[in-house]
């Protein structure tokens, strides 16, 4: 039987859709009660192939869920404890700084961020790396800061934490996330995905560029590893939510201390903080070709989920629509924002290469207007909302160019040329 607010959900997505590119699966449940669950969209544009509710997904980073709680587990079986060093398990860490599992799972290893490094970004996310020369890439960068001094997302952890539980359980990392977890749990439609087999049902994973989606740069899944390299779909992730509720496969006491020790930004691979006057307990991800979005609100048993194979999807901000409309809150489909004159002079001074992180964005002009090229590949049109900050022509999507102090132009966090 629909719900009221079932409708409301629908008819939100209904104009979306009729907004804004989407494609991908939602689901909203609350208290046990599937609200909304629906697929829009292709798995395949080259084929024609629609997205199902059971389409496969890449979730890149909301497989650190997964990662930590795999680590939980070994902890509760005495295969390893959360204040042990890194360089227990991973003897290459020896020549690194001591950091704990714990400094790990909370992102407050001070390790640089290996995903952000150039020679990644510049290829090597696109070949078969070893662990080895992925350890060495990691060792050979300056720590940002000294462990457990500060938090800051980073994936060298959780890429670290997976040859931990390798280490520890003396199985590979899918081995170790399929056996004892997926399955106990019946997820049958997750796991690792390490490129080297066909995953049936796994959509297409798409960019944008021009005036519509382009198939996605290719990745190296061995490179994500622990860090982002599983998949789902949204009923699966839906049982994985509900698992924590149960406190299926740890303590409740391990869960607690997680979600809510005093202070806590990040818990056993989930981000905590307040949502909508209540808490929440979440994470997301994004990379090439895809986003996905897990949201949990535990006092109000409610669950947000989102995917997309369109990696120019704001997910994160579609997940915090659906969630307002779950607890009654008036939301309506943003429109595009009106434009802003600019002078010649003005837009003059935004064009340019702008490069960081060994990535490159060619800023120009032409008789279409304003635009950007990613890598010497996609190419975005976009315009002026104020004097620094533009939208994309047909991307729910907002850009700023920022200028430090000494008037320095930045632009996606690269500085220009």
């Amino acid at each position: 039987m629909t719900t009221a607010t079932g409708q409301a959900l629908r008819q939100y997505m209904d104009h979306y859709m009729a907004k804004w590119p989407f494609s991908g699966t939602i689901l909203v449940a609350r208290k046990g009660e599937i609200l909304f669950r629906e697929a829009y969209g292709h798995a395949n544009l080259e084929h024609y192939v629609p997205n199902r509710t059971d389409t496969k997904f890449g979730v890149w980073s909301v497989t650190k869920s997964f990662t930590a709680l795999a680590t939980a587990m070994l902890a509760e079986e005495g295969r390893l404890h959360f204040d042990d060093l890194l360089s227990r398990f991973v003897p290459e860490m020896q020549a690194a700084p001591p950091i704990t599992i714990r400094q790990a799972i909370n992102h407050v290893s001070g390790l640089p961020n290996f995903t952000g490094i150039p020679a990644y970004n510049e290829g090597l996310n696109k070949k078969h790396v070893s662990r080895e020369e992925t350890l060495r890439l990691l060792l050979s960068q300056p720590m940002e800061f000294a462990p457990g001094e500060r938090f800051a997302y980073n994936n060298s952890g959780y890429y670290l934490l997976g040859l931990v539980i390798e280490a520890a359980s003396g199985m590979t990392f899918g081995q170790f996330i399929s056996t004892r977890i997926l399955q106990p749990l019946g997820l049958g439609n997750s796991g690792v995905n390490d490129g080297r087999r066909l995953i049936p049902g796994l959509a297409s994973p798409y960019h944008a560029s021009g005036n519509g989606p382009i198939p996605a740069e290719f990745v190296e899944m061995g490179t994500v590893f622990s860090a982002g390299g599983m998949y789902s779909t949204i009923d699966d992730l839906y049982a994985w939510a509900q698992s924590f509720d149960s406190a299926k496969l740890v303590s409740r006491s391990t869960l607690e201390q997680a979600f809510y020790r005093e202070g806590a930004v990040y818990g056993l691979g989930w981000f905590i903080d307040e949502k909508h006057d209540r808490k929440r307990i979440y994470h997301g991800g994004a990379y090439r070709g895809f986003r996905s979005e897990l949201h949990r609100f535990p006092d109000d048993e409610t669950t947000v989920i989102v995917l997309t194979n369109y990696d120019y999807v704001p997910a994160t901000k579609l997940a915090d629509a659906l969630s307002s409309l779950v607890f009654g809150k008036e939301t309506i489909v943003p429109e595009f924002p009106a434009p802003y004159a600019l002078t010649q002079e003005q837009f003059s001074a935004y064009i340019g290469v702008y490069e960081g992180f060994g990535c490159k964005s060619v800023v120009g002009r032409d008789e279409d207007g304003m635009f950007f090229q990613w890598n010497d590949r996609e190419i975005h049109r976009i315009y002026p909302i104020s004097e620094e900050r533009f939208h994309h022509n047909w991307i729910q999507w907002e850009y700023v160019f920022k200028r430090n102090d000494t008037g320095e132009l930045s632009f996606l966090g690269m500085k220009r040329k």
